[in-house]
């Protein structure tokens, strides 16, 4: 882990390196010998942070999580773990978590494990594909999903990968997110056909299997 994002000076309260070796922690406590004798590991990682600290690292994001792909790689390499599967690392916003600390998730997702593709659809029918990062849907103009809507707070609500698919979480809204009409008071997995509304805006969810 050297060079690149990780080698910048960061202000924030959470640094680049910090979740590399959350990240490489993870690996070792999570490492397994399968019937082939060989030591595998972890593929698929999920890091939470607090809200202020994903805001601090949005301008890196993208290229961090490229970095911390690489890192995983080269780690399991020089290690001699064996991944049995492409590695991706996904970051995601935890309100129970305090400013500065880190969380990590992981699991081993085998080559040829059957994964879900997953799209938004938009009230005018726009289509965006679902991936590893966090969509935020809000009134700002800088949000992945804009509604130029007074009933819709700036930063309103989040569409974010978990394990096994994506889920939906109100951002501390003023007039709340509902799923399906019933409004979430917390993360919520989402299922094929599930409407999101935000305001008086609604986003079709739609999944299935790759």
């Amino acid at each position: 882990m050297v060079g690149g994002v990780f080698s910048r000076a960061f202000r924030g309260n959470v640094r680049p390196i910090e979740i590399g070796r959350r990240l490489i922690s993870e690996i070792d406590a999570n490492r397994s010998v399968d019937s082939k004798n060989r030591r595998v590991v972890p593929n698929h990682f999920l890091v939470h942070l607090s809200p202020a600290d994903l805001d601090a690292l949005e301008s890196v994001r993208r290229d961090l999580l490229a970095e911390l792909v690489e890192a995983v790689k080269e780690y399991a390499g020089d290690e001699g773990y064996h991944l049995k599967g492409s590695v991706s690392v996904a970051i995601d916003s935890d309100e129970s978590l305090k400013v500065g600390r880190i969380k990590v998730s992981s699991e081993i997702r085998p080559t040829g494990t059957t994964a879900i593709t997953a799209v938004v659809v938009l009230p005018d029918d726009r289509r965006i594909k679902l991936g590893v990062e966090t969509l935020v849907v809000g009134r700002s103009a800088d949000n992945a999903i804009v509604f130029d809507d007074p009933n819709v707070s700036r930063r309103h609500a989040e569409i974010a990968p978990a394990a096994g698919g994506w889920v939906v979480k109100d951002l501390g809204s003023t007039n709340g997110t509902k799923v399906n009409g019933v409004v979430i008071s917390a993360e919520r997995a989402l299922r094929d056909g599930d409407i999101i509304s935000v305001g008086s805006h609604t986003i079709r969810y739609e999944a299935r299997q790759a």
